[in-house]
């Protein structure tokens, strides 16, 4: 049963379009005729004011007097602040100005292209000029210190005309990487004083240098060069190369700086005209909507320094009223159609899905229950085996101490005795593994120095290991930490116990340092190697005891790593096991992260 509110909103978009679709020719001719007559003034008043806004904008101007002759540095719009640190990563998507062999203006040295190369980055907000110079060279020579001169070392020059036609130039050197001086350089090529409102940052990179520089807008004009001059022998300091688009010795050598896209420009390109850009009786640029049969066009000239430099046209269709309107019924009329049959497929849709998430619901509930149940049936199967299994065992023991009492020396009778030991032996273990993973959730965590831990455990093992020799490096005696002590202590007697039993030799060696953020511990001792393609060692119920297969006919269930490596993961760290590398034999890793708030991370 569809809903009333389905078919208002079905209707609603029908009626619209129908009535901006059968609007009466009539209608249609009366709205043409008042376009005319008001589209022919305002469309001389229009194109009179792009002209004289266009004659002062410098891309146009740009765009009219281009030639091959003159270097160009086309910037690139900042709309965010650049950080001055030498790299590009903050500049938007831009393309890059290259230069290498062919750009050289001086030589003075054979070249070779691992001598000097470098791409040039302009960019532009409204309050300054950014430059960006990603520099290749082969030999990187600073300024030396207390040295007067600037240009016997690695520098960069830049030369401009500011907003009154007075010609500066500056360059740019470093004693080390950071901080650029920048200085003001008169006719005779000495450094007259320091610029501080040019600020800028050198870094050091494997291929060279990058150097990225800010200049304030305010003060430049139109004309503008950079270069940089290359410097590779400390001793004698000559210039050897000097490379650019245009020299900057004087402002004849200038190129013309053309700033990022103006407002005027995007207005240009979203005027509903077509819009006809001419000089010399050759049109440089046409765009606009298509023309129209029937038509008005308004044309004026343009003038730089009382000189035409080029006429602008403006044509528009008289039958724009007519294009509209009918653009505007066929696209209200197939909205309305778009959002008809997006309600029907939507509400289609939604029933379709309504349904299947909630047969999905149900079928995704049975199975969290199934999986509740059996995950809950997991996690007791091992105190239930161990309730389970006492019992009987001990009627089991009882019963052959009582046989071994009247058949004494019997063989079986041995065998069945320690089968029974080392099966009350596994369930202990197994509740020992238990009873920590239950424990954890119930102890306080406290602040304690591991290494003072681990010089208690050490001397404890000594005891304990009368033939076994301990070897403790301590890198670091202060090693805060957080979590439970004797858990920690519980995880290095697994690990000490393990390399005891599979060591070759009576040393045992423990090391301890700090790695970052990190706490680790080793322990290392020598003999047999971890078999290979054997992941899980670190997981209950592995052990691997003389050979690459599990043995399962003692009471090692591979408990003690696993036990091991709950407490490390229960303290935010981790443990792993390696082969040596300059030995046989195996070494234990514990990462335990240093003091925090706390130690759970899960």
């Amino acid at each position: 049963m569809i809903p009333r509110h389905f078919w208002l909103l079905f209707c609603l978009p029908l009626l619209a379009s129908l009535t901006l679709f059968l609007l009466t020719p009539a209608q249609l001719e009366r709205w043409q005729q008042e376009a005319q007559l008001s589209q022919q003034a305002p469309l001389q008043t229009t194109a009179e004011g792009i002209a004289s806004m266009l004659v002062e904008d410098e891309r146009f101007l740009e765009f009219i007097s281009d030639d091959s002759d003159t270097a160009f540095y086309r910037s690139v719009e900042i709309q965010e602040d650049i950080t001055l640190d030498g790299r590009v990563g903050d500049w938007p998507v831009h393309q890059r100005m290259d230069f290498g062999l062919d750009d050289l203006l001086e030589i003075r040295f054979p070249f070779s292209v691992d001598s000097l190369s470098y791409q040039l980055s302009v960019g532009s907000s409204e309050e300054h000029l950014y430059l960006h110079y990603e520099i290749a060279d082969d030999f990187v020579v600073y300024r030396e210190l207390g040295a007067l001169s600037v240009h016997r070392n690695d520098h960069i020059r830049v030369g401009y005309q500011d907003r009154d036609g007075r010609f500066h130039r500056l360059t740019l050197s470093a004693r080390q990487p950071g901080e650029i001086d920048v200085s003001v350089v008169g006719e005779n090529g000495r450094a007259l004083r320091q610029r501080t409102d040019v600020t800028g940052r050198w870094m050091a990179t494997e291929q060279g240098y990058n150097v990225e520089l800010r200049l304030p807008r305010s003060e430049l004009g139109r004309r503008f060069s950079t270069l940089v001059a290359d410097v590779d022998e400390e001793d004698e300091r000559n210039i050897r190369f000097m490379m650019g688009a245009s020299q900057t010795r004087s402002s004849e050598d200038l190129g013309r700086l053309v700033y990022a896209p103006t407002d005027l420009e995007r207005l240009l390109a979203g005027l509903p005209y077509v819009t006809t850009l001419a000089t010399d009786g050759q049109t440089l640029l046409t765009q606009g909507v298509p023309r129209s049969e029937r038509s008005i066009s308004v044309s004026v000239p343009m003038f730089s320094n009382n000189v035409q430099v080029a006429s602008l046209s403006l044509e528009q269709s008289l039958a724009a009223s007519d294009y509209l309107l009918g653009l505007l019924r066929w696209d209200v009329f197939r909205l309305s159609m778009m959002v008809m049959l997006i309600i029907i497929a939507a509400t289609v849709v939604a029933i379709w899905m309504a349904r299947r998430q909630l047969a999905v619901g149900q079928d995704a509930m049975k199975s969290a229950e199934h999986l509740r149940q059996y995950n809950d049936y997991l996690e007791r199967m091992a105190s239930r085996l161990n309730h389970e299994l006492r019992t009987p065992i001990s009627v089991v023991k009882s019963s052959l101490e009582n046989l071994s009492l009247e058949r004494q020396g019997d063989v079986y009778v041995d065998r069945a005795q320690e089968g029974i030991t080392r099966l009350t032996g596994i369930l202990n273990k197994m509740a020992e593994a238990r009873r920590l993973e239950e424990a954890l959730d119930e102890e306080e965590v406290a602040r304690f120095n591991l290494a003072e831990l681990v010089y208690g455990c050490v001397a404890g093992y000594r005891l304990v290991y009368p033939e076994q020799e301990f070897t403790l490096n301590v890198e670091q005696e202060d090693v805060p930490v957080t979590g439970i002590p004797e858990l920690v202590a519980q995880m290095l007697d697994k690990l000490v116990d393990n390399a005891v039993e599979f060591s070759d030799d009576s040393e045992v060696m423990l090391r301890l340092h700090v790695d970052g953020h990190w706490a680790v511990l080793r322990v290392i001792n020598s003999g047999p190697g971890l078999p290979e393609e054997r992941e899980d060692l670190l997981e209950s119920m592995v052990s691997v005891r003389g050979g690459t297969e599990p043995d399962n006919s003692s009471s090692h269930l591979g408990l003690g790593l696993y036990i091991a490596r709950v407490v490390a993961d229960f303290h935010g760290g981790s443990l792993s096991l390696a082969n040596r590398e300059e030995a046989p034999g195996v070494t234990a890793t514990i990462r335990l992260p240093l003091l925090r708030i706390s130690s759970r991370l899960r």
